[in-house]
């Protein structure tokens, strides 16, 4: 047994690498994910906002986003832009108002493989090429089907422009919508995002970025048009568009911190057909990929696909220790004699153990024969991978109640005491929402490398 319990604490470690980078990010980034730069200068250059969809007639949330767009800009006395619909629903030109509707054929295929989202937006690039909406004096800002932008977007976007800061950037997202119509698991395992988009500050303004959002990506139009979404068959098309830009121009990438607002997804399936395609996409790309990018991607897969293994672990292991006291229990309700089995101990210390065991009785000194012991340096060791993995637990708890406060920030109609209570319960459901977020990672990788899956079927999301 003492054994698996230094496996399971290997486990545990394994997630400290990327904890550490994600609190190096919030602590670096936290000033400038929210734009505060908000002064209005009529400078106002031309704004395609592109939302893609598959149908925007199957639901309310496409007319949300084209309804925010015109408040917000309204709000701000802005009026140099426009709205493009992509869609591969014809009946959404007669339902869609107040926006360009750009349906994309069903016989459209690209020359290098692009599929599904990559696909639909290169015949979007197509289609702005040939009405002139494709040069330098033109920016295309992308949303979701579910997206909806505020005056403070829109001020990120024009400040971006206006301190020429990058021809390329993004900006964080929050999931406040529709978190009332949402599975309680799958909103709370959202609240991990706003908190892993500090680390995408650093992704943008130290490129090539790692990962990309494809909603609350801002890009200039020649720019686009340029390298385009024909980049070769994956369904993570926003990663593969970054690195191709990157190629083709340099670090011309920002941070224009403007705020996007979308929603989680609504049911616990949904969430993981979600991951499970962000991870299958991210490993179709790894052949497009330059070396170093790929190590860092295959370190944070594996960081995923261990979380999984570790969260199981810890289940057997709690199995393990709390079953003879359950036992013991019902035994002695029932008059049944039962002697607690010797369990062997994690191969964990805290440095209160260390100063009882080894500090001289009654003296604050060591002596040199303990510091000499081995005994002395393996509660040492205990001691430091205890306060290592102390130092995950607070970041990965930590992570969850910052994101969920971002989340919940912009959700109306919400007393003080609800928002208490919803951070009370992130907080007793971290154990389950840890498991939920890491299995579809750990299935997604299991399927692409050991079953050899390498696609991921297409499956609609509700909104």
């Amino acid at each position: 047994m003492l054994f698996i319990t230094y496996v399971v604490v290997a486990l545990w470690l394994s997630y400290l690498p990327v904890a550490c980078i994600q609190l190096k990010g919030w602590i670096k980034n936290r000033k400038v994910y929210f734009n505060r730069n908000l002064l209005r200068v009529l400078n106002d250059p031309f704004i395609v906002f592109q939302i893609m969809t598959r149908s925007a007639s199957s639901s309310d949330v496409v007319k949300r986003g084209i309804e925010s767009v015109h408040r917000s800009c309204r709000d701000i006395s802005y009026s140099e832009y426009s709205i493009s619909v992509v869609t591969e629903d014809p009946k959404d030109t007669s339902y869609v108002r107040d926006a360009r509707v750009i349906v994309v054929p069903k016989g459209y295929s690209t020359s290098k493989g692009a599929i599904r989202k990559a696909r639909a937006l290169q015949f979007a690039v197509e289609q702005r090429r040939l009405v002139g909406d494709s040069g330098p004096d033109r920016w295309i800002f992308h949303m979701d089907e579910e997206s909806s932008v505020t005056p403070q977007t829109l001020l990120s976007l024009l400040t971006f422009i206006r301190e020429k800061r990058g021809l390329i950037s993004e900006g964080p997202i929050a999931y406040p919508l529709k978190f009332t119509d949402a599975n309680r698991l799958s909103f709370l395992a959202e609240s991990v995002r706003p908190f892993q988009c500090y680390d995408c500050v650093s992704q943008m303004t130290q490129p090539p970025p790692m990962f990309m959002h494809g909603s609350n990506l801002f890009v200039r139009a020649d720019v686009e048009d340029k390298v385009g979404w024909d980049n070769g068959t994956t369904v993570a098309e926003d990663q593969l568009f970054g690195v191709k830009v990157y190629e083709k121009y340099g670090n011309v990438f920002g941070w224009h911190g403007g705020l996007l607002l979308e929603q989680a997804p609504l049911n616990l399936a949904d969430h993981f057909k979600q991951r499970k395609r962000w991870v299958i996409g991210t490993l179709q790309n790894l052949k497009y990929l330059p070396g170093k990018l790929k190590a860092r991607i295959y370190l944070r897969a594996a960081t995923y696909w261990l979380g999984f293994l570790s969260a199981m672990a810890s289940i057997a292991m709690y199995a393990y220790y709390f079953s003879p006291y359950v036992i013991l229990f019902f035994t002695r309700m029932f008059g049944i004699p039962y002697t607690l089995p010797h369990l062997t101990s994690l191969p964990i210390a805290t440095p209160q153990s260390i100063i009882y065991s080894f500090l001289a009785s009654g003296h604050l000194s060591l002596s040199w024969p303990i510091v000499y012991s081995v005994a002395f340096w393996q509660s040492v060791m205990q001691t430091a991978l205890g306060a290592c993995l102390l130092l995950a637990l607070i970041i990965w708890l930590t992570s969850y109640q910052i994101g969920l406060r971002q989340n919940l920030q912009h959700a109306t109609d919400m007393g003080g005491a609800h928002r208490a209570l919803l951070h009370l319960e992130q907080l007793v459901l971290s154990p389950i929402i840890g498991i939920i977020e890491t299995f579809p990672a750990f299935y997604a990788v299991s399927q692409f490398h050991l079953l050899g899956k390498r696609t991921s079927d297409f499956e609609v999301i509700a909104k």
